[in-house]
């Protein structure tokens, strides 16, 4: 008698594409493979998969942490919007706990205080012990993090905006503020 190798187990995609399967999809509709480019498997799923919002717990289960797209824009914004709201709890968890911590969560400033953004980013950099436009500027609806390019101690750096960052976090989370960084490209051009 011939022994014969086990058999592989299936693939990651297998696995997920199965999973997604029994949530009610089309295996028509989806397109599950690993994309060098993203260094992530990226779920495509495409209108005739029959996809629908009653649905997007048991995708979003199914895909763990890999990236999901619809071809459908609708749907696309839709469920982003859910797993966004799925994981906002845990980032305000998140930085709650590092804000109670440092002792910078009582009078967290509450942005309906505040007559514009601007005045309200001012008042976030007080909290966190820095002079109000040190390291934050407005633009429209975003809220930028643009600090001084120089510190030429990266934890000198850490210690002076950490306090910051952790407080902008659980603003943007709190409020749904737009957040953002100015890149690296900014400093090179300086």
């Amino acid at each position: 008698m011939i022994d014969m190798p086990p058999a592989l187990p299936p693939s990651e995609e297998q696995v997920i594409e199965q999973r997604l399967m029994e949530c009610g999809l089309n295996a028509k509709g989806l397109s599950v493979k690993y994309e060098v480019h993203l260094q992530s498997i990226e779920i495509v799923i495409r209108p005739n998969a029959g996809a629908t919002v009653d649905r997007f717990k048991c995708i979003k289960d199914s895909s763990g942490y890999e990236i999901v797209t619809f071809e459908d824009r609708n749907m696309h914004v839709a469920y982003n919007e859910y797993a966004s709201e799925l994981a906002r709890s845990q980032v305000l968890d998140g930085f709650k706990a590092s804000l109670e911590e440092k002792g910078l969560l009582e009078a967290f400033p509450e942005r309906r205080k505040f007559q514009n953004l601007r005045e309200y980013a001012k008042a976030l950099e007080t909290h966190g012990g820095l002079k109000p436009g040190t390291a934050l500027r407005v633009s429209g609806d975003v809220i930028a993090f643009d600090p001084p390019h120089n510190d030429k101690n990266p934890a000198d750096f850490m210690e002076r905006y950490s306090n910051l960052l952790a407080i902008v976090g659980y603003a943007s989370a709190l409020e749904r503020l737009n957040f953002g960084f100015i890149g690296n490209a900014a400093v090179s051009e300086k």
